[in-house]
């Protein structure tokens, strides 16, 4: 389906961009990798929201009630509301920000597909397999709207926007709705994305959290709608590429419309912290392979206009220090996660907050054709002794052309449920979204992390072990 541009707003679109995402999704989980590969995001995103118990803010934390269908995963519990689930995971795997995305979308479609599709899944009492199929198919409207629509005007941040639909497909895909009847819904949802700021974001304000909470409750509550029989509307997308996104109709966007799988293109993050802060991470973490941070003196970063924006050097929280380079920066030279949730004062914090003093972030123009294609980065230090030392790289570790393996990204898990305030059980029902059989329950799963509350069906049956999904190529067996 060539020729297609962003200002096209002829109404097969929509319908075409769904269409090839679904076909997408069930090319995927028609292979044993594309099975494993759906599998380690529903992990990776699992691992984010139990790491985030403890952590939300006021509000998002209320605990629920043990034998609520749908679970909460950061707070103990569950509810009968799959809206207020929905929008806690969401927020809860912004706050520990170690996720998922889609360079060229520019956004995570994962982390709203995955909190809509476990929540429908769970209240409507569905398996394993429809809930991975769902995350699938979410993931990969949401990456092609992300495609389609291009970057936000200055100012915005991208969370709740087209991520909307990216819900509304994975709700609407567990209700059983075909492609038209996706599309359909898809396009209610985009009447109600959102358009945050993303300055909110860098002064650490917690506002940023209703973005992806409520962008993804509003699309799985659009799904709900949607199947109980609601109106369709009239295209939606042409509204929102004027209003949100800069409209440049000079780039054709053929990816987002051909039903070639973009999940394997999915980038992982080995920190919890801003993707746009990585690549500058990446060369300051081996810069301090043979530099000790005792020795730095100032350290300039030159990156692309979207990260230059990240430059804040005293950062007033955790959400603020996920988004500034000189603390990230800081982080990498001293050897210390740099998205540690907030905690006692410690001599290592100290440490980092003082050399991310010396760090200066300044926006390079020529970077700037550099992204998405990669996120460039050059990262100078001057020592004490006067010595000038520079590092550069467009991609960090866990973009598709630096991959993370299957050990890798099982130690980043490892490392998320490390995290204070995890519940007991979240190894468990993270070795069961990875080996389960797709028939397996998803409440069973899910009722390991419920806080010890009893399971009203008589507890989680036992995981079996072995080598994980096979390789057979069909979707009813695995």
């Amino acid at each position: 389906m060539t020729g297609h541009r962003r200002s096209d707003a002829r109404d097969d679109v929509l319908a075409t961009l769904v269409a090839g995402a679904v076909e997408a999704a069930d090319t995927l989980l028609a292979t044993g990798t594309g099975q494993v590969l759906v599998r380690q995001v529903a992990a990776r995103l699992t691992a984010n929201a139990v790491a985030a118990r403890g952590h939300l803010p006021a509000g998002l934390d209320t605990a629920g009630d043990p034998d609520g269908p749908c679970s909460l995963l950061a707070a103990p519990g569950g509810t009968n509301q799959p809206a207020r689930a929905a929008a806690v995971t969401a927020a809860a795997i912004t706050v520990s920000q170690c996720d998922e995305g889609l360079r060229e979308s520019r956004g995570h479609p994962g982390l709203h597909a995955y909190a809509a599709a476990l929540a429908a899944a769970e209240v409507d009492d569905r398996n394993l397999r429809v809930f991975l199929r769902a995350l699938a198919v979410g993931w990969e409207v949401g990456a092609r709207l992300g495609l389609l629509l291009g970057a936000p005007r200055p100012g915005v941040h991208p969370h709740g926007g087209w991520g909307v639909g990216a819900a509304a497909a994975a709700a609407g895909t567990v209700a059983g709705q075909d492609a038209a009847g996706l599309a359909a819904t898809v396009n209610l949802a985009l009447t109600v994305a959102l358009a945050g700021p993303e300055a909110d974001t860098r002064r650490g304000h917690a506002a940023h959290y209703l973005l992806p909470a409520l962008g993804t409750a509003n699309g799985l509550t659009v799904a709900r709608l949607a199947d109980a029989g609601f109106p369709a509307t009239g295209p939606a997308l042409p509204h929102l590429g004027r209003t949100v996104h800069q409209g440049d109709t000079d780039r054709p966007v053929d990816a987002a419309l051909l039903p070639r799988p973009l999940l394997p293109d999915v980038y992982f993050k080995p920190v919890g912290v801003c993707a746009h802060t990585l690549t500058a991470w990446t060369v300051a973490r081996a810069m301090a392979r043979d530099l000790p941070a005792d020795e730095v003196a100032a350290v300039t970063v030159h990156t692309y206009a979207g990260a230059a924006l990240l430059a804040g050097r005293r950062p007033a929280n955790r959400l603020a220090r996920q988004f500034s380079i000189p603390w990230v920066v800081a982080c990498a030279l001293l050897g210390t996660d740099p998205g540690a949730p907030d905690g006692p004062a410690d001599d290592r914090r100290a440490r980092a907050a003082r050399l991310a003093e010396r760090v200066t972030v300044r926006h390079d123009p020529g970077l700037d054709q550099g992204y998405p294609a990669g996120r460039p980065a050059v990262v100078e230090v001057t020592t004490h002794g006067g010595a000038r030392l520079t590092g550069r790289a467009r991609f960090h570790h866990g973009d598709r052309e630096d991959p993370m393996t299957a050990d890798d990204l099982a130690a980043v898990d490892a490392a998320l449920l490390r995290t204070p305030g995890v519940p007991a059980g979240a190894a468990g029902l993270l070795h069961g979204l990875a080996r389960a059989p797709g028939a397996t329950r998803l409440r069973d799963l899910t009722a390991l992390v419920r806080g010890g509350a009893p399971n009203p069906n008589g507890g989680p049956p036992p995981v079996p072990a072995g080598p994980g999904p096979s390789g057979r190529k069909d979707t009813t067996t695995w």
